[in-house]
């Protein structure tokens, strides 16, 4: 373990970036000499890639990743998408009239 943690930081967070995870909600913490990865991302495949990232430079320095996959996947705003819910429905529905001109 020759690296210092800060160093060891950057690098998680550099390698991280690299392979496409969101780190909007992923937060790194020194404790010493340990760092500790931990937070949400969107997928599993993103919860694997820190997980290996964080395996792959452990021999640098304890690290500890607490990632987590969200249960709500949090998109960037969808302007036409929501303006589809908005305007649903588009008209209102025809009324139901019976044959004989009575209800």
């Amino acid at each position: 373990m020759s690296a210092l943690p800060a160093d060891v930081e950057t690098a998680i967070r550099e390698t991280l970036q690299e392979s496409g995870v969101d780190l909007s909600r992923v937060l790194i913490e020194r404790h010493g000499q340990d760092v500790v990865v931990k937070g949400a991302v969107n997928t599993a495949a993103e919860k694997a890639l820190a997980e290996a990232a964080a395996a792959r430079l452990s021999r640098r320095a304890r690290i500890f990743c607490e990632i987590e996959v969200a249960l709500i996947y949090e998109a960037a705003e969808d302007v036409v998408y929501e303006a589809g819910i908005e305007s649903f429905p588009a008209s209102d529905p025809p009324c139901w009239a019976s044959r004989l001109g009575r209800l």
